[in-house]
C-alpha cells in the first residue's frame, strides 16, 4: 500500500517509521529542507520538499496511486487542504488530518466532514487524545500506561515493579489457586528485553509488566501487585495549554482538588474564566518556593503538560524531589527518551505514540476495533473482532496456534468480558485483546 505523509515533524516522522516497519510504501512531503534531509537520514522512504497542500506536490508524490493520505502538519488549514485536494484531484481512498483547533473540532462532523464540503475520513487530535491517556493514568496511581478495550469494560495497565510484592517468583501457572483468575499478565520488559510469558514464568523486582484485567478488578489487581489504593484527591496540572485545561476541567468535575499553574498571564486569565472550581496560579513551575508554598509535596498527582519538554522534564524532577507521590510527563521529542528513564522519570506520556496508535488502526489489515502501541512502538495490543471466515473460529484457545511473541488475554463477547482459559472457545464475532511484538502482528492477522 502507497501511503503519503504530509508533515515530517515529530509526529509525521513517527508514523513514517511505523509504516515502514509494516513495509508500507512511503512518501513524506514537508515544506522545510531540514527536516526533510533529518527524516532522510533517519527512514529508507521517499521524500519532497514542498507544500503537502500544492496539487503539483501531491502529483509529484504519486498522489493518483496512493491508498492513503495521512496529513499531520503544525497547520489544520494545510492538513484540511491536503486531503480535499487528494480526493478532488487524485481520488485517494482514505485521507486522514491532524486537526488541532477547538473551532474546527466543535462543527457536527457528519455535516462538515463529507465528500460534499471537507472530504477527511479521519479526524486526528492530538491534544484530545494525549489529554484521553494523561486521564486514564491518572485514574490507575501506580500505572505508567493505562489504555482500555471492549468499549472500556477492559483495562491494559504497565506497571514497574519497584516494591515488594507477593507475586515475586511466583509461577503464572499458580496464579488461579493462589491469587485467582482475574488478571492475565500479557508482557515483561525485563533489562529491556520483551518477554512474552508463558505459564512458568515470573515477575521479578524491577520488571515492567503490562496485564489485561477487566475494569471493574483493576484496582484488585494493582493491590496483587504491591500497588496502595489510593483516591485522588489534589492534583497540580503544570501547563495550562489546551491539554491542560482539558485534564483540569475533567479533574474538577471529578470533585479531585485542582490547580493549574501557567507562565503566561493572559492564557492564566482565559483559564481562570473557563474552569470553575479549580485554582488558577500564574506562575513559573520552575520555582521552587511557589511549589513549596502550593504544598506540592501533598499533591497525590502532579502533571507536567507545557509545550517545552525542557520545562516537563525539569518542573517532573522538581516534583519528585519534593516527595510528590505521582508524577506524570509530557514528552513530544524522542530524542529526549533515552535520558529521562535514568533520570527516575517513568511515566511519561508520548504524544506521537498516542497519535500513531490512532492512525494505525486505519493502516492495519482485518478487523481492527482499537490498537496500542507499546514500548516506544516495539510492541502493540489489539483489539480484533473475529470473522466468520477466520481460521481461529470454532477453535479452543489451547488449539489456537499464535506465533512466538503473541499471546491472547481476554474475550468480549454479548456474555461480558472474561480473561482467557485453555478450554475457552473462539467464536466469529469475539473481540479478543491480543499482545503482540511488531514482528509477528501480521502473521496474528492473518489468523483473524
Amino acid at each position: 500500500m502507497k501511503v503519503i505523509v504530509v508533515g515530517a515533524g515529530e509526529v509525521g516522522l513517527n508514523i513514517a517509521r511505523h509504516l515502514v516497519n509494516e513495509d508500507q510504501d512511503v512518501v513524506v512531503i514537508d515544506q522545510d529542507p531540514e527536516s526533510i534531509r533529518y527524516i532522510s537520514d533517519q527512514l529508507d522512504v521517499q521524500t519532497i520538499c514542498g507544500f503537502g497542500s500544492h496539487p503539483d506536490v501531491l502529483e509529484e508524490a504519486g498522489c493518483d496511486s496512493a491508498s492513503m493520505l495521512i496529513a499531520v502538519t503544525n497547520s489544520d488549514e494545510v492538513n484540511m487542504v491536503a486531503c480535499q485536494i487528494a480526493y478532488s484531484l487524485f481520488n485517494v481512498p482514505t485521507k486522514i488530518a491532524r486537526v488541532r483547533d477547538s473551532a474546527y473540532l466543535s462543527i457536527v462532523r457528519h455535516r462538515f466532514y463529507t465528500r460534499e464540503h471537507m472530504p477527511v475520513d479521519v479526524i486526528i487530535s492530538p491534544e484530545q487524545e494525549v489529554a484521553k491517556a494523561v486521564l486514564r493514568t491518572i485514574a490507575v496511581p501506580g500505572a505508567f500506561d493505562a489504555e482500555t478495550f471492549a468499549d472500556e469494560r477492559m483495562h491494559f495497565i504497565g506497571v514497574r515493579m519497584t516494591m515488594e510484592s507477593k507475586v515475586y517468583r511466583v509461577p503464572f501457572v499458580e496464579y488461579p489457586q493462589h491469587f485467582g483468575d482475574y488478571i492475565r499478565i500479557m508482557a515483561i520488559y525485563r533489562k529491556g528485553r520483551l518477554i512474552v510469558p508463558t505459564e512458568y514464568d515470573h515477575i521479578e523486582k524491577d520488571d515492567e509488566v503490562h496485564f489485561l484485567c477487566a475494569t471493574e478488578d483493576t484496582q484488585r489487581c494493582m493491590d496483587l501487585l504491591g500497588f496502595e489504593t489510593k483516591l485522588n484527591r489534589r492534583a497540580l496540572v503544570i501547563g495550562g495549554g489546551n491539554i491542560g485545561l482539558k485534564v483540569a476541567s475533567t479533574l474538577e468535575q471529578s470533585s479531585v482538588n485542582t490547580r493549574v499553574l501557567e507562565r503566561n498571564a493572559e492564557r492564566a486569565h482565559v483559564l481562570a474564566e473557563q474552569l470553575t472550581r479549580a485554582t488558577v496560579l500564574q506562575g513559573d513551575a520552575m520555582d521552587r518556593t511557589l511549589l513549596q508554598q502550593e504544598n506540592i509535596q501533598d499533591m497525590d498527582v502532579v502533571v507536567a503538560l507545557t509545550q517545552d519538554d525542557a520545562t516537563n522534564i525539569l518542573s517532573s524532577l522538581q516534583a519528585q524531589q519534593f516527595n510528590a507521590k505521582n508524577v506524570i510527563t509530557l514528552v513530544n521529542r524522542s530524542s529526549f527518551m533515552p535520558i529521562i528513564q535514568p533520570l527516575g522519570l517513568d511515566k511519561m506520556i508520548s504524544p506521537r505514540e498516542v497519535t500513531a496508535s490512532k492512525i494505525l488502526q486505519y493502516v492495519r489489515r482485518g478487523n481492527i476495533v482499537a490498537l496500542h502501541t507499546v514500548h516506544e512502538g516495539d510492541s502493540e495490543v489489539l483489539e480484533v473482532e473475529v470473522s466468520t471466515h477466520s481460521s481461529i473460529a470454532g477453535t479452543s484457545i489451547q488449539n489456537i496456534k499464535l506465533p512466538e511473541g503473541a499471546m491472547i488475554g481476554g474475550v468480549f463477547n454479548r456474555d461480558g468480558v472474561k480473561m482467557v482459559t485453555k478450554d475457552l472457545v473462539v467464536h466469529a464475532g469475539d473481540r479478543l485483546v491480543i499482545f503482540a511484538s511488531t514482528d509477528v502482528i501480521h502473521q496474528v492477522e492473518g489468523l483473524i
